[in-house]
């Protein structure tokens, strides 16, 4: 055995066996850094690993039969080594696993500190497209009074709204203005950072009964001052004074920045703020709690904007704030999409009253239209497009409006223009480029729409670095995880968030359907538990315990608990519980044997759902509909299915035009068409994806009576026993970190 290493040594073949390794590792390297720099595909990096796997044995058989002498390359067995004092061939290759390595390390260092930089840069760049822009930077507090701290943040907050009313004025949102408050960094950092060509800035200090204000305007690109103003008065009304000389330089900015008249929309600043100091205290605490956005978070912004209109019912930007916290707590969850509603209209409607040209409350009004008439009329109603056609002609005339963006962004991916998606949250980020809540869209937006996940975990990663609180940005990260494969690192971003915001029911919900689809039953167990206990009848609990009983075929118990869903009409965005409880009722009952009676079950849900020219509003409706063809095909009445599939199919392209790219909806289509063929390649091609973007798979093929003429294909059989033993290995892989994660705690 030593003579056979010993061999090897001589002829070099360890040697080169090292070199080919360190070159194949360099290449991947390359392949790793350059692909998505360049945006080639992901695909293209498997074969380039097999040919460098299937040529490393042939590398060594070469080295083994050859060997390079200062005469050139000769077989060894025409080599007499007896006169090679020194190997040419070993010196030449130590020189050549020196220099890759070498590579090696200037590949890495330009990837960390060019290639991601400029990656990083794309994530953070802002434009600046030579508009008038200014930031307001929050006036500093030169007496250290916390009056007059009121005093400068109120300034700040009137010059805000006064002039984002601006025509033609792009102000940098509050979010990101506010974050450079008590911070000493030179205004052209501060300029380049918002996208803003001027910044405003100034000081208060207060002495006696005199207060003493300065502003001043800078051009960014040069640190000169365009514009400066000293305000000297007497104090009987502070908050009489902020007013005053927040119109003053509003005022002076307007006719300096755009050479144009002070517009009207000023004389709404007295009616905007408060003149109560411990309201405005309040106020900026519920801001605060507010910007967390949390399950715990949310309810305590609400309660302290209330508190705050008990003391001043006129301030109206409490109200519009208020209104704002309504709509992030039905994102959230906490309260439904139709609550919401009936408390925003009434707060909108009493600020427009006193200020009709506000441009915050013409967005939420608009935006609460288009929600409703998406909800009741259904997405694609000549409702919703006209309540769309308002937002987009207030999108023009209000730039100043990331909120609005955000809800032209989802409408834009809900019609499948994913593109046009991206170009709306960019123009959001250009008006608050500090935004966690923009980042966090955009990160969603790659991650499920644009399929970049690098990207997603990009936007991520700037959302926790401006909201180290916020829990979606880490859930983010954690889908990110789950899609790349690394199941262990995904479970360990949920449970950081699930730390940060212990009430949030909907996380260990989530969880627990992922324990379930990796065989964790008791893991998954516990954390439903923990929602059961937190809130028992919110739709993400409901939907989890439905699931469980799924996952572990209990048809009997699961019936009731998906009755109760269905009947419920739940809303599918959370959790998606309408969609589970649909599944789960079907497949129970035709498992039982009781087909029959699963479509007079849906008419007393949804009266009129088997009917021709049925009227679908919403999701829901569209969703029971489809499962109806598929339950009439499987009773073989199959001109009804293909009746109702071909008016689903025309609304269907028209509302949701992505649908086709589905393999899993194509796939049912075709077994209602009868088309068999059609549905194994949609079913192999559905399958074929990694388990990351495929953790569902089990349940959506575990109804073997419905599926049946797929299930019997070989290559699908094959698939289904692949992804089971994929899932059992990162069952195992997320066991050991749960394990790991116990031991520390005990």
């Amino acid at each position: 055995m030593q003579d056979f290493v010993g061999q090897l040594k001589e002829r070099n073949v360890v040697r080169v066996g090292a070199a080919y390794l360190v070159a194949s590792w360099l290449i991947l390297q390359l392949v790793d850094v350059v692909f998505p720099f360049f945006e080639l595909p992901d695909t293209m990096g498997k074969p380039i690993l097999f040919v460098l796997a299937a040529g490393f044995p042939i590398a060594l058989i070469l080295a083994w039969v050859f060997e390079l002498t200062p005469d050139g390359l000769m077989k060894e067995k025409d080599l007499n080594r007896a006169e090679l004092v020194n190997s040419a061939g070993a010196a030449k290759l130590d020189k050549a696993i020196i220099i890759i390595l070498v590579l090696a390390i200037i590949l890495l260092l330009v990837d960390k500190f060019v290639i991601s930089a400029m990656a990083d840069a794309d994530v953070d760049r802002i434009v600046d497209d030579g508009q008038p822009s200014v930031a307001v930077l929050p006036f500093r507090n030169m007496s250290g009074l916390a009056e007059n701290e009121y005093f400068s943040d109120g300034m700040t907050e009137t010059l805000l709204h006064l002039l984002a009313q601006v025509p033609g004025l792009k102000v940098a949102a509050r979010t990101s203005a506010f974050a450079f408050k008590g911070k000493d960094i030179d205004i052209r950092e501060i300029a380049d950072s918002l996208g803003v060509n001027h910044v405003l800035e100034g000081s208060v200090q207060r002495s006696g009964n005199t207060v003493r204000i300065t502003a001043q305007l800078i051009e960014a690109n040069n640190g000169y001052h365009v514009w400066s103003e000293n305000y000297t008065r007497d104090v009987d009304d502070i908050f009489v004074v902020q007013d005053e000389i927040a119109q003053s330089v509003a005022e002076a900015l307007q006719l300096k920045l755009l050479d144009t008249a002070p517009s009207s929309a000023n004389a709404v600043a007295t009616s905007f703020g408060t003149y109560n100091t411990r309201a405005y205290e309040i106020y900026l605490r519920a801001l605060a709690q507010k910007n967390v956005g949390s399950y715990s978070s949310l309810p305590q912004a609400e309660g302290m904007f209330k508190e705050v209109l008990a003391m001043d019912p006129g301030f109206l930007a409490a109200k519009t704030e208020l209104a704002i916290t309504y709509q992030m707590q039905a994102e959230t969850g906490i309260i439904s999409v139709t609550e919401a509603d009936d408390r925003i209209r009434p707060l909108v409607e009493q600020v427009l009253e006193l200020a009709p040209d506000d441009a915050r409350a013409r967005s939420i009004q608009a935006t609460q239209n288009w929600t409703r008439a998406n909800r009741v009329n259904g997405p694609g109603s000549e409702q919703a497009v006209a309540a769309e056609a308002v937002l987009r002609e207030i999108a023009e005339d209000n730039q100043n409006d990331p909120s609005l963006f955000l809800t032209l962004a989802n409408i834009a991916q809900q019609s499948g223009n994913n593109e046009e998606a991206l170009e709306w949250i960019n123009r959001g980020l250009v008006t608050d480029p500090l935004s966690p809540r923009l980042y966090w869209r955009r990160g969603i937006l790659f991650l499920n729409a644009l399929d970049d996940a690098k990207q997603a975990e990009m936007s991520f990663a700037r959302g926790r670095e401006l909201a180290p609180e916020w829990t979606a940005v880490y859930f983010g990260s954690g889908n990110v995880a789950f899609t790349e494969g690394r199941f262990a690192d995904g479970i360990e971003w949920w449970y950081r968030a699930m730390a940060l915001d212990p009430r949030d029911h909907e996380l260990p919900a989530s969880i627990s359907g992922f324990f379930y689809a990796f065989g964790l039953n008791e893991e998954g167990n516990r954390m439903l538990q923990r929602a059961q206990a937190i809130a028992p009848q919110e739709p993400f609990t409901r939907a989890g315990t439905a699931l469980s009983l799924m996952y572990s075929k209990q048809y009997e118990r699961l019936l009731p608990v998906a009755r109760g869903i269905l009947e419920d009409n739940l809303d599918n965005m959370r959790g998606g519980g309408f969609n589970i409880a649909l599944g789960g009722y079907v497949n129970a009952m035709m498992q039982l044997g009781k087909t029959q009676e699963i479509e007079p079950f849906f008419e007393s849900v949804m009266p009129g759902i088997g009917k021709p020219g049925f009227a679908i509003t919403g999701g829901n409706e569209f969703a029971m509909r489809f499962v109806l063809a598929g339950v009439l095909a499987q009773q073989g009445d199959y001109d009804r299915a293909n009746a109702i599939l071909d008016e689903l199919i025309v609304f269907a392209d028209d509302v949701f035009p992505g649908w086709r790219g589905n393999d899993y909806l194509q796939m049912i289509v075709a077994l209602i068409q009868g088309d068999e063929a059609a549905a194994i390649k949609h079913a192999i091609t559905d399958l074929d994806q990694p388990l990351g973007n495929n953790i569902g798979w089990q349940m959506n093929y575990q109804n073997d009576i419905w599926l049946k003429p797929v299930l019997r294909d070989k290559k699908v059989q094959e698939r289904l026993g692949q992804l089971k033993v994929e899932s059992d290995r990162a069952g195992e892989e997320v066991g050991a970190l749960l394990a790991e994660i116990e031991s520390e705690i005990s």
